[in-house]
């Protein structure tokens, strides 16, 4: 299997680099998701948006790395992840994530409260069933 990474977008705005992602299979996509989840880290960065949606598909192959970011102290960028990967992802993945959702919903960390994190979390659990 040929260097993945190679696929990885080298700016902001590397268009090119989201059709040669298209072209990678899950367990390929799989070697890169950490890298691939830094470009979402600014949701305005034009390659975030495209990136997230290689990335859905993905589902389970990304708690591992999700539950990373869910546990660090970068608030914008937690509040990317739930707002437009997490809340997204299957049901029975998202059960995995439950305690990083509880724990966030509890939150009482200003810079969260003020990203709506503990809400954002209480709102995908509720429409998940998950509370």
């Amino acid at each position: 299997m040929n260097d993945v990474k190679q696929y990885l977008p080298t700016d902001k705005c590397d268009y090119d680099s989201i059709d040669r992602l298209k072209s990678l299979k899950p367990e390929e996509l799989q070697r890169i998701i950490p890298e691939l989840l830094e470009w979402t880290q600014d949701i305005n960065w034009p390659v975030a948006p495209k990136i997230i949606e290689i990335l859905i598909p993905l589902d389970k192959l990304l708690l591992p790395q999700l539950r990373v970011i869910l546990r660090c102290n970068e608030y914008d960028w937690i509040e990317n992840c739930l707002w437009y990967l997490v809340r997204r992802l299957n049901s029975d993945t998202l059960l995995e994530l439950r305690n990083e959702l509880v724990m966030l919903s509890k939150s009482t960390n200003p810079n969260f409260i003020e990203y709506e994190i503990p809400q954002i979390c209480k709102e995908i659990m509720s429409t998940h069933s998950m509370e």
